[in-house]
């Protein structure tokens, strides 16, 4: 009889190698990175589109921030939002459904504070407390700004994920060259 013996040599790399949070860190962290700003850019873009940024300052609001929640080391996501206090009254419920396009839903009849009006009022030469009135009967338009932007982002979105792709796969075939 004949005695066989294997030695499979390797076998650690391959297995650093193949590690998801190894392999892919560096490029999920860019790819929600990409995601972000484009869905930040689009959702700035819906809000000079139709003339809701009067002062800027809820343009400028709009951010993004990976989740530093992780799925083993991977970051879980990004979170796109505003930080303006007024952005949700012009938004409206992210659980809802509204109309992404024109005419938009409107909020329930509400008198919201003289003060909170009085600024746009006088830029528009209006008077604050018609402009309440109004807004006491109809509501107000809401422009769901951030998921309108998010629904414009879909051919980017897909492009990053496509190199997110490219860039895993560019790093296996690197390291492939070290076993």
């Amino acid at each position: 009889m004949s005695n066989v013996s294997f030695e499979l040599k390797g076998a650690e790399e391959l297995k650093k190698r193949i590690q998801l949070n190894n392999l892919a860190f560096k490029p999920v962290r860019q790819l929600f990175n990409e995601v972000g700003k484009v869905i930040k850019d689009n959702s700035r873009a819906v809000l000079d589109n139709l003339d809701k940024n009067d002062t800027g300052s809820l343009r400028s609001s709009i951010k993004y921030k990976r989740s530093t929640a992780t799925v083993g080391r991977l970051p879980a996501g990004v979170r796109v939002f505003s930080t303006r206090n007024y952005a949700k009254f012009v938004h409206g419920d992210m659980d809802k459904n509204f109309s992404l396009t024109q005419p938009f839903d409107r909020t329930k009849p509400h008198y919201p504070p003289i003060r909170a009006l009085t600024g746009w009022a006088e830029r528009k030469g209006l008077n604050p407390y018609a402009v309440q009135r109004a807004i006491g009967i109809k509501g107000t338009p809401i422009v769901p700004f951030l998921k309108i932007g998010f629904e414009n982002s879909d051919l980017e979105i897909e492009f990053a994920l496509q190199t997110c792709a490219e860039r895993i796969e560019r790093q296996w075939k690197a390291g492939r060259k070290n076993l």
